[in-house]
């Protein structure tokens, strides 16, 4: 055997040894759609890309954050010891409070400080799913729940949307051909991402009344609720049920790369939670916990306010664009909040096929069938954020992707 080969062999020796020793769940921890993205925009200069879903740069409270940081530090003796699970109390007592605001009742010893909603996401699903559970979600819903939820080996009830948000009707009717019963139902009624939808009050209370009739948890995900255009949206589903489990992030109000969130649940579901936590990171970072309280307090609700007339003329900058550079055939939502538009093609049209056409001429988007369990993709539709992008930017955005679009339908 000459020396090439020989490597060659050891080489391949080593990736089967390698494979041997994985987990099966290792199998779902393939290539990121946003790497995917990425690399197909990183290709060309001056692309538009409609695919961040996070909040303006421009707006990320700098000064506050920095003065919150020094008086954090400045009681840094007592948070760099080992400390608490549940998070920092008056943390905890402040998130009870804007919560409470809004009509969502919960005791600050039913709340657990998390690193952002994704990890409250994950500790739910160590906790409840087995392989080759049940759970239901939304069809679409969003990427990052899906990517904790695979971890586990679930296998997906998907429901469609439309514009009252999760058809409980069709939901209902699923349940009923299926014997299996779900361990939850992940949804994320206001604002949702994809979609950018908010779930009507009366599928609010026929969902909760389903899910009490069966028997099954609500894992309620509300991270855009505090970014509405108009009136405030419907009452989260944590203020019509206090068994409901609930998420809320400062990422969309504050800045996502603080990773502070927050996870409500029952008082039976609370304290095993904090277990996971505390087998996953013992707790979490204590002097960020303490930052996010001194910024937050006494000024997060000017801040929201301010953020929100700059989202509400980048959300019209977009429906404007739309409706003027859109060929016939082309639909979309119309959110009230949050940070996303949903357009559907018409059928047969893959979006996944359109994307890199579109990035050619200068702009970007995230295509539909990445927001679907795998296997279960609908393919011509694709998500637009107007969060990061200027009015400007997004009405030339918008122009060039008319001008792909046009001829791409007719081919």
């Amino acid at each position: 055997m000459n020396s090439v080969n020989g490597t060659d062999e050891r080489s391949r020796t080593r990736q089967t040894i390698e494979r041997r020793r994985l987990a099966r769940r290792s199998s779902v921890f393939g290539p990121s759609v946003w790497n995917e993205a990425f690399e197909i925009v990183g290709r060309y200069d001056d692309v538009i890309y409609f695919g961040n879903g996070a909040p303006a740069s421009e707006i990320h409270p700098i000064g506050r954050l920095q003065e919150a940081a020094a008086t954090a530090w400045a009681t840094a003796l007592d948070a760099l010891d080992y400390g608490e699970v549940a998070g920092y109390g008056p943390l905890r007592e402040l998130i009870a409070r804007r919560m409470g605001a809004q009509g969502i009742f919960a005791d600050s010893n039913h709340i657990m400080v998390t690193s952002g909603s994704q990890q409250g996401i994950d500790f739910v699903a160590r906790l409840l799913i087995d392989p080759g559970d049940m759970i239901v979600v939304e069809g679409p819903t969003y990427i990052g729940a899906m990517q904790a939820f695979d971890a586990y080996e679930p296998n997906y009830l998907t429901v469609p949307v439309d514009a009252d948000g999760m058809d409980v009707a069709a939901l209902a009717s699923a349940l009923d051909q299926i014997e299996q019963l779900p361990k939850f139902i992940y949804t994320i009624p206001t604002f949702q991402n994809p979609t950018g939808i908010t779930m009507s009050r009366a599928r609010r209370e026929a969902l909760l009344a389903l899910s009490r009739e069966r028997g099954i948890l609500i894992l309620e995900d509300d991270p855009y609720g505090e970014i509405f255009f108009g009136d405030a949206p419907e009452l989260a589903m944590r203020a019509l049920d206090e068994d409901v489990i609930y998420l809320g992030t400062f990422s969309k109000t504050i800045a996502p790369g603080i990773r502070v969130g927050w996870l409500v649940a029952p008082g039976d579901l609370i304290d095993m939670l904090l277990m996971v936590k505390e087998a996953s990171d013992i707790h979490g970072d204590r002097l960020i916990m303490r930052t996010v309280y001194h910024a937050a307090d006494g000024f997060l609700d000017g801040h929201v306010e301010r953020a929100r007339g700059i989202y509400r003329a980048r959300r019209d900058a977009l429906i404007a664009g739309l409706e003027e550079y859109m060929p016939p055939g082309v639909f979309w939502s119309r959110p009230d909040g949050g940070f996303f538009v949903w357009v559907t093609l018409p059928d047969g049209i893959a979006a996944e096929e359109l994307l890199p056409v579109a990035a050619a001429s200068g702009v970007a988007f995230l295509p539909g069938a990445w927001f679907y369990p795998r296997g279960q993709e609908v393919r011509n539709s694709f998500r637009l954020n107007f969060s990061t992008l200027p009015e400007e930017r997004i009405r030339e955005g918008i122009r060039r992707l008319g001008q792909v679009l046009t001829p791409f339908l007719a081919r």
